[in-house]
């Protein structure tokens, strides 16, 4: 029985270990055309009318994707600076785990977030309303 290991992906350690800096470049232009995928989506489904689908799936999926291009910042600064070493697929494996951690943090608080983006959406428009031209 073999064991898992963090030096393989499916058989496709060796290309991605060869590309060497272009895993960072393909994986955050991944992550960015990610959200641009999704934002499409999103309006495709707000014009057909699909706006449950949209406030559950759709936009939670581009937050984590968001919150991810976000915090995997820091480690692959510190994966290239501190770990010289480090592989690519390790990198592609600690970039999966930050995406997994941030889809269960959005499913576990997205009443919490949607209800903290309303707020801050208020405050916006009182501080608009005040700041009018009379």
């Amino acid at each position: 029985m073999m064991g898992f290991s963090f030096n393989t992906f499916f058989g496709y350690e060796n290309e991605i270990n060869n590309l060497q800096d272009q895993v960072l470049i393909y994986g955050f232009a991944g992550i960015i055309f990610g959200i641009l995928a999704l934002l499409f989506l999103a309006i495709l489904l707000r014009k057909i009318g699909l706006n449950t689908i949209n406030s559950f799936v759709v936009n939670p999926l581009m937050l984590s994707l968001g919150l991810t291009l976000f915090v995997s910042i820091l480690p692959t600064i510190v994966f290239y600076v501190v770990a010289l070493d480090i592989s690519g697929v390790k990198i592609v494996y600690s970039w999966i785990a930050i995406f997994i951690g941030m889809v269960l943090f959005v499913m576990f608080n997205l009443e919490t977030i949607k209800s903290f983006f309303k707020e801050f959406g208020k405050l916006s428009e009182q501080k608009e309303f005040r700041n009018r031209k009379r």
